[in-house]
């Protein structure tokens, strides 16, 4: 899956400049202002109440100790006391209305994501990792909302920490300020070589854990095939490779920033030293008070602080840049398919007549044709079946009804509108899908249920459950619609969640049915209660049918012969018996196995 839509110029020059995402983030941060303006008065006051604080510690020494000012020593304590308790009230508001920006923001973007996401087309996700898109929804945003929660305000609190320190020591002692520069080339040289590192190697561990994350969802949901290759062993091999790829990578970036912080520390606690010799030679001199070298070096300990602080943000803000390019890539993806401008409502009530004019399509410019001049009309109530062997072209063609896929020529009308004209949820709402292996979601029979349709009653969930012969096995649950079925319907037998799938598009009432080999692979007994049910959905309703199964093949009212994309033949069970070679051999190697001859015999009227 490519990640991005950007060239790969663009997004390189968005890695050397990792703080861009911050202004990417800036649309929708604009709406906190308020917020973010309070929460930086509230730092910017909490940085002046920090930054007076080796002011009253000169006084300290120079008037109370020197003097022996008892009363100013209580006066001073008592003063640095009620500005402690005032600093940690604003601590406070900050973090509380940055924590507040930054779940707000997130929470926003994690949703815009899902959202786009969710609009992609089925195929959009074969083509993708699952496990990739759900880290980026995860960790990637956990990321971005650790810097906006407790990286910015460390930023602009240690830079302004810096920047008033700088400013109070140069007026408190030029000289003492000059030897304290000779600490500042090397860090920054340190800063911006190892930053870039940093940031590679964040890059690299991002991606390599999402694969091990894509990797473990695939084994996961495929675990009985897994087990029973016995694979248990050499999955945990890859996995555990993939992991200890990105432990390596995570160990690198920590030498890496390990590195940056012990050089800014040695080089900003070396100018400490510094300070100390000369500064204390001065006091000696009595060219300065103990409190102004005590005060000094307070300053110097808050700088030194804050270029570490500094050194750590911006390896956090390689990190989080990283996440950030990963989602955004995402969300500026095009959507490869999206409702039209002024869209074309469908008449009501809708009669449920579909039309293929002479359709073509093919999955990419570059791949060949996997239909050819289809035409095709099933006229409201029709039921016509799609045969064809592996590969024919049969659910490509049902694809391109529900607008999974655009055709590259001719037209597919649902009641005379192309459904390229319509909304994509008029269209999907007038269109039912009942698929070979329906896939339940984790909750209650109920919550599965309704999903077909979230205003349903109970009285009309337990109708369809009814009418899809599902309501007897559900009431033998111990908790009856509030049984849970687990994920992706696991408790449930194939029957059962055949059946549940009926009930849910029987809740939907839609004008058009796609049956994708709705009732394979399952037992004879299954098979006829998944049948019946299924005559029931069918009636008045037009009919789309993927078949393999004879029961279904001869209650069709038109047969349709797939060939490489192409009709190779139509007409109902007996016609096509005579009158197609390739019917008749798929007739032969699909259906004759299935039953006996007297089973045939009756099943198609023959005899």
């Amino acid at each position: 899956m490519s990640e991005s839509t950007a060239s790969p110029e663009s997004s390189e020059s968005r890695d050397r400049r990792p703080y861009r995402f911050l202004i990417r983030l800036w649309p929708r941060l604009a709406p906190h202002r308020g917020p973010l303006l309070a929460a930086g008065s509230l730092i910017l006051f909490g940085t002046a109440i920090g930054l007076a604080f080796p002011l009253v510690i000169r006084e300290i020494l120079d008037a109370a100790f020197l003097a022996g000012d008892r009363a100013l020593l209580n006066r001073v304590a008592l003063f640095l006391l009620g500005l402690f308790v005032l600093q940690a009230v604003v601590n406070f508001g900050q973090s509380y209305l940055t924590a507040s920006v930054s779940e707000r923001v997130v929470a926003r973007l994690r949703e815009d994501l899902f959202r786009h996401l969710v609009r992609q087309p089925p195929g959009y996700f074969a083509r993708s990792r699952v496990g990739d898109l759900a880290s980026r929804l995860a960790s990637d945003a956990g990321l971005i909302q650790g810097i906006l929660r407790f990286g910015v305000p460390e930023l602009a609190r240690q830079g302004l920490f810096l920047v008033g320190a700088l400013v109070l020591i140069t007026i408190t002692h030029p000289r003492l300020t000059l030897i304290t520069f000779v600490a500042i080339p090397p860090t920054v040289l340190a800063g911006w070589l190892l930053g870039r590192r940093v940031r590679r190697l964040s890059s690299t561990i991002q991606d390599r854990l999402a694969d091990a994350v894509a990797r473990a969802e695939q084994v996961f949901t495929q675990i009985t095939t897994v087990q029973s290759f016995t694979r248990e062993a050499w999955e945990t091999e890859r996995f555990v490779a993939e992991v200890e790829a990105t432990r390596d990578g995570g160990l690198r970036r920590a030498v890496a920033r390990a590195i940056l912080t012990g050089v800014v520390s040695f080089t900003a606690f070396g100018a400490v030293v510094l300070v100390v010799w000369e500064g204390g030679r001065l006091v000696l001199e009595g060219a300065l008070t103990p409190g102004t070298l005590v005060a000094f070096l307070v300053y110097w300990i808050l700088i030194a602080g804050a270029v570490t602080s500094l050194a750590g943000f911006w390896g956090n803000l390689q990190e989080a840049s990283g996440a950030a390019r990963r989602i955004f890539d995402l969300l500026e993806e095009d959507l490869e398919l999206e409702d039209p401008e002024n869209p074309e409502p469908l008449p009501r009530p809708t009669r449920g007549e579909v039309r293929y004019e002479d359709v073509r399509f093919r999955y990419a410019p570059d791949l060949p044709f996997v239909l050819e001049g289809i035409d095709l009309v099933l006229e409201p109530g029709d039921t016509v079946a799609l045969v064809g062997a592996s590969g024919a072209g049969k659910s490509t063609l049902a694809s391109l009804l529900s607008r999974f896929h655009d055709v590259d020529e001719g037209r597919v009308l649902v009641d005379g509108v192309d459904v390229r004209r319509m909304a994509l949820n008029d269209l999907r709402g007038t269109v039912g899908l009942v698929p070979q292996e329906p896939m339940l979601f984790e909750g209650t029979v109920r919550e599965n249920l309704r999903y077909g349709r979230t205003d349903a009653t109970d009285a009309e969930i337990e109708e369809a459950a009814r009418e899809a012969r599902a309501h007897d096995f559900i009431m033998s649950f111990p908790r009856g619609y509030g049984e849970r079925v687990g994920e992706r319907g696991v408790t449930l037998s194939a029957g059962q969640r055949q059946r549940i799938a009926i009930a849910r598009v029987l809740l939907k009432s839609p004008a058009v049915l796609i049956l994708d080999e709705a009732s394979s692979a399952l037992d004879a007994e299954s098979e006829r209660l998944v049948q019946d049910a299924l005559d029931r959905l069918m009636q008045g309703r037009t009919t789309l049918v993927i078949a393999h199964r004879l029961s279904t093949i001869v209650r069709a009212d038109r047969i349709l012969v797939l060939d490489r994309g192409r009709i190779a033949g139509t007409g109902t069970h007996a016609e096509l018996l005579v009158s197609s070679e390739l019917y008749a051999r798929l007739y032969r190697r699909q259906f004759e196995a299935e039953r006996s001859p007297e089973e045939i015999a009756a099943a198609t009227g023959a005899g």
